[in-house]
């Protein structure tokens, strides 16, 4: 049987049929950029860019540098699903992005994974009840070693009202930066704390020598020995005089039978209360701790005009610990309500001193006291001393603030955390980096862009791609026309 030869396609068939498989190529294609434009920038930071105006998405260098360098495998965990947790606040979706990035340029050693911990309750039990986890905590973890960074860690909050706190800035690529190096660390530094404080200003310091992997335990030396291994010992605002026996045994930890290499940090209280047999120990290394309080009597160098006790700035009194701080004051160093620190001999070396017009307010003074006919001039708020020869010392510093260590002086506007820091890193030999990057501030939910940006947004939207429409509308027509 002869097999009926197939009707050629008419002209109308062969346009529809040019058409369909157009745009069927189109729309492929159009899907395969997609895709693989999904891929490179989930997986290459560099098919990533920050258009924002104030680049808040964007790494600084040293945060690339230790992504780059990180030799052991980190995972970075959100306790929510992404996309509930990128939706809960503009800076939600700011530490998010950074985490990726940071995973982005570390070859694989750093992971990112989102759990909700409602969903999971297994990982809930995982945590102590201590660490209060909550679906906003995002943990950095290395094997077995793991520090959960909460929100009061990663953001900076402000007051709106007594009933309502907002979220003023970000310093989340500081604090995951830091707990990466904490966690890939194998250094630790033990270190005793002397206090009977709850404040915040106290619990936040010890969150941040624990962020900087120091393994921190609170003793008291009434009752418990100080072992070997401790290296250093903080005394913070002690409430009550120490016995005999408690300060031999800081004599004993400092003398570490000759060999000395011990540190001591002590901030005294802030309430005027005597401490006799303290204040003689620490009178054997040429320190004192006057009664009355600081205070700054030239405006110029005050933060707050009508403030004379705090957000002071300080001056240097001596060269140690000022490695990359600013020799301006784009960085500086300030105190808050500060004690005096008297020095009594020349082994003393003043580290924090105010200005010439600065006095002490002493806590007697009554209605006929005068805060100009007070200025005596460069008052210490911090110094340092030590005992034993050559490299074998072992030192006291004499901070005179438990301000200067609290979160709010911690901001990375200030030098604080770097210079204090620095200075434990060096008492205890540790050559750890401290990382300081400043705060991100996400304006208008950050979508404002510099000029030269919106130009070229502005030229793609609406002459290019209106132009490439145009121009496959031109191909059909053409194609079309001529069959």
């Amino acid at each position: 049987m002869e097999k009926t030869p197939k009707k050629p396609l008419s002209r109308k068939s062969k346009k529809a049929l040019v058409s369909a498989v157009i745009t069927l190529l189109v729309v492929t294609a159009v899907i395969l950029a997609n895709l693989i434009s999904s891929v490179l920038t989930q997986k290459y930071s560099v098919f990533t860019s920050d258009i924002t105006s104030l680049k808040s998405f964007e790494l600084a260098e040293q945060s690339k540098n230790i992504a780059k360098n990180v030799d052991k495998k980190v995972k970075i965990t959100f306790h929510s699903e992404k996309r509930d947790y990128e939706n809960r606040d503009p800076y939600c979706k700011q530490t998010s992005v950074i985490a990726n990035e940071l995973a982005k340029l570390s070859n694989g050693m750093i992971s990112v994974e989102y759990i909700d911990v409602v969903k999971n309750p297994a990982l809930a039990n995982s945590y102590t009840e201590e660490d209060n986890l909550t679906a906003n905590d995002v943990a950095v973890s290395c094997g077995d070693k793991r520090r959960l960074l909460k929100v009061s860690d990663l953001f900076t909050f402000e007051v709106y009202s007594s009933e309502y706190q907002y979220i003023a800035s970000s310093q989340s690529e500081q604090v995951i930066d830091n707990a990466i190096v904490t966690v890939t660390s194998d250094i630790e530094t033990k270190v005793a704390v002397v206090s009977e404080s709850d404040s915040d200003d106290y619990k936040y310091f010890i969150r941040t020598l624990e962020s900087n992997n120091y393994d921190v335990s609170e003793i008291s030396l009434e009752k418990d020995e100080l072992s070997d291994d401790i290296q250093m010992v903080v005394i913070y605002q002690p409430e009550d005089d120490f016995s005999t026996d408690a300060l031999l045994k800081l004599d004993a930890f400092m003398s570490n039978d000759d060999k000395y290499g011990k540190n001591l940090l002590y901030i005294p209280d802030m309430g005027g209360a005597e401490h006799p047999n303290l204040d003689k120990f620490i009178n054997m290394f040429g320190i004192g701790v006057s009664n009355g309080i600081a205070f700054e009597y030239d405006s110029s160098s005050r933060y707050y005009a009508s403030d004379y006790y705090e957000y002071i700035f300080c001056d240097f009194g001596s060269n140690l610990y000022r490695e990359n701080l600013s020799k301006d004051k784009e960085m500086p160093v300030m105190t808050g309500i500060s004690r005096p620190i008297a020095i009594k001999n020349d082994n003393v070396e003043p580290l924090l001193v105010l200005s010439e017009k600065s006095g002490i307010l002493p806590y007697t003074a009554d209605d006929s006291w005068s805060m100009e006919d007070a200025v005596t001039g460069n008052i210490c708020v911090m110094a340092q001393s030590s005992v034993g020869e050559g490299d074998n010392k072992s030192t006291l510093v004499v901070m005179g603030s438990g301000e200067m260590i609290s979160q709010k002086y911690f901001i990375n506007g200030l030098g604080n955390q770097y210079y204090i820091m620095t200075m434990l890193g060096e008492l205890n030999n540790r050559s750890t980096k401290i990382i300081s990057l400043p705060d991100k501030t996400i304006t208008n939910f950050d979508i404002n862009t510099d000029a030269h940006t919106r130009f070229w947004i502005g030229f793609v939207m609406y002459a290019v791609i209106p132009l490439m429409v145009l121009g496959c509308g031109f191909t059909v027509y053409l194609v079309r026309r001529n069959m």
